[in-house]
C-alpha cells in the first residue's frame, strides 16, 4: 500500500486534480481574444479607447471622429478580427455564456490603460459584449461614452433592445444623442436626462460636404455606365425589428419586382445588401442579376461602393425600412419605402413616397424618372431634422463631438464616472422604470 502512495505521489496528483477543477471553473479565453503584449507598459500618452466592431458601422463612426484630429484615440484590440462577422457571432456567445471569464478579458485589456484612459468610447452598449467592456471600464473608474451609430427605423419598444434579455437602458456615463428621438426614449426608460448631451448624427456630416466630380462615375466600378438612370435597393437583414422570415420574404419579392421594372424600362439597378454581411438574397435574384448586365450586386463581403457614394451616384433609392432612405431625402433624391410587409415606420413622418405591391411601386418609378423635384418636394425634412438633428442637419455633428471629448479630456465637462458600475442590476436587464413602461 505505501509501494502504491508513493507512485502515486499524492502531492502532485492534488495539485493536478486542482489546476482541473481551476480550469473548469476559468475556461481558457478563445482563440479570437488577443492578450496584452507582457512586456508593454502603462500608456504614455492619453486617448480616447475603442473596440472595433463591425467596420461600416463602430469602426467608420471612429474614423470620422478622429478626422478633426482634436481628440486621440486607441484601439483597445480585444479581438483578432471583428470585421469577421462570424468571429462576432463566437464573441457574442462567448459573452453571453460565459461572462465570468469574459469580465476577467475586459479586466485584462483594460488595466494598463487604467491611468492613462481619457474615456471608453462605444456606438452600443445593449449588446453583452460591449456592455460588460463599459462596465469593466466603468469599475476601474475610466469614462465612458455613447456615440450611438443608429436610430429608430421601426418599433420604438425593440430600438436598442436586446430580443432575449431586455436591456435597453445604455450605462455609459454619457451619451451623445442624435436628437429628440433617442433623447426621448432614454429618458422614458430610465436613463438620467442631464447625462444626455444632443449633438446630431455623424453619419449624415457627410451631406453637407462640397463634392468633387461627377458622382455617377462611381457605378463604373459595378460595370454599369453613367448615361442611365440609377435605382438602388438598400437591402436589410430585418433581425431585430421585425418577424424576420416573412420581412426577409417581403424584401425578396419587392427585389424581384424592382428587378422587372428595371429591365423594362431601361433603367439601371444597384442591390446593396447590408453590412452585416447576412445572406438575405433568394437564388432566383442571382439568377436574374446575372442575365441583365445593367443590375449589379453591391455584396458587403467586398463592397466597391461606400453608402455615401451609392447615394450620391443613385436617382431612386428604394428600401423597407433602411436609414439610408432619410439620407436619400436630405440628398434630395427620390426615397421609396417597399412596405410590402406591414411594419411600424417612422418615416411616414418624412412624407416619402410608399410602395405596398409591384404596381404601387412601378407608379411611383416611373413618376421619379419623368419629375423627381415633384415627389423630392413633397419631403417634410423639418420633422427628421428636430427627431436625428439639433433642429437641422449641418455637417458639423462630428464637430460638436470633437468638442465634448476635447472638454473630457481638458477637465472642462465631468461626465460623473462610475455610473454603470453604480447601477450593477443593468448589467444583465432592464431598469425597473424601463420594465414597468414597457409592460404598460
Amino acid at each position: 500500500m505505501v509501494d502504491f502512495l508513493k507512485r502515486l505521489n499524492l502531492p502532485n496528483f492534488l495539485r493536478t486534480a486542482t489546476a482541473l477543477r481551476e480550469a473548469a471553473k476559468w475556461p481558457s479565453p478563445p482563440e479570437w481574444f488577443v492578450r496584452n503584449d507582457p512586456a508593454a507598459v502603462d500608456d504614455v500618452q492619453p486617448s480616447f479607447l475603442f473596440q472595433p466592431w463591425v467596420p461600416e458601422h463602430t469602426d467608420k463612426l471612429i474614423r470620422l471622429l478622429s478626422r478633426s484630429g482634436t481628440a486621440p484615440f486607441a484601439s483597445l484590440g480585444m479581438f483578432s478580427d471583428p470585421s469577421d462577422k462570424q468571429q462576432r457571432k463566437e464573441i457574442i456567445r462567448f459573452a453571453d455564456s460565459h461572462g465570468d471569464v469574459y469580465d476577467r478579458m475586459v479586466m485584462h485589456k483594460l488595466s494598463p490603460h487604467r491611468h492613462s484612459a481619457l474615456g471608453l468610447i462605444v456606438t452600443l452598449d445593449w449588446l453583452p459584449a460591449m456592455r460588460r467592456l463599459v462596465y469593466g471600464a466603468s469599475r476601474l473608474g475610466i469614462r465612458t461614452i455613447l456615440v450611438p451609430h443608429e436610430s429608430v427605423f421601426a418599433k420604438e419598444n425593440m430600438f436598442y433592445t436586446h430580443p432575449k434579455m431586455g436591456m435597453n437602458t445604455p450605462i455609459c456615463d454619457i451619451v451623445l444623442a442624435w436628437g429628440d428621438m433617442q433623447e426621448r426614449i432614454f429618458m422614458e426608460r430610465g436613463y438620467p436626462a442631464e447625462r444626455i448631451l444632443k449633438v446630431g448624427a455623424p453619419k449624415f456630416d457627410y451631406l453637407g460636404e462640397t463634392r468633387a466630380g461627377n458622382a455617377k462615375d462611381a457605378v463604373l466600378s459595378l460595370g454599369l455606365t453613367t448615361d442611365k438612370p440609377v435605382m438602388v435597393f438598400a437591402a436589410q437583414p430585418l433581425d431585430s425589428q421585425y418577424d424576420m422570415k416573412a420581412a426577409r420574404a417581403a424584401q425578396n419579392s419587392a427585389i424581384l419586382d424592382l428587378i422587372s421594372i428595371a429591365s423594362d424600362n431601361g433603367i439601371q439597378l444597384i442591390i446593396r445588401t447590408p453590412p452585416s454581411k447576412d445572406a438575405i438574397l433568394d437564388a432566383e435574384i442571382y439568377e436574374k442579376v446575372d442575365r441583365n448586365p445593367h443590375i449589379a450586386i453591391d455584396d458587403a463581403s467586398l463592397y466597391l461602393l461606400s453608402a455615401e457614394e451609392t447615394i450620391a451616384a443613385s436617382d431612386i433609392l428604394v428600401s423597407l425600412n433602411s436609414t439610408m432612405l432619410l439620407e436619400a431625402a436630405l440628398d434630395g433624391k427620390v426615397a421609396v419605402t417597399a412596405k410590402y410587409v406591414q411594419f411600424e415606420q417612422i418615416w411616414d413622418a418624412l412624407k416619402i413616397p410608399v410602395a405596398r405591391n409591384r404596381d404601387d411601386l412601378r407608379t411611383i418609378v416611373m413618376a421619379a424618372i419623368r419629375d423627381p423635384r415633384r415627389l423630392v418636394a413633397q419631403y417634410d425634412l423639418s420633422w427628421a431634422a428636430k427627431a436625428f438633428g439639433i433642429g437641422e442637419f449641418d455637417g458639423a455633428a462630428a464637430r460638436r463631438i470633437g468638442k465634448v471629448l476635447t472638454q473630457i479630456q481638458n477637465g472642462e465637462l465631468d461626465v460623473r464616472a462610475r455610473y454603470g458600475a453604480s447601477r450593477p442590476e443593468l448589467l444583465t436587464g432592464r431598469s425597473d422604470l424601463s420594465s414597468s413602461r414597457v409592460a404598460k
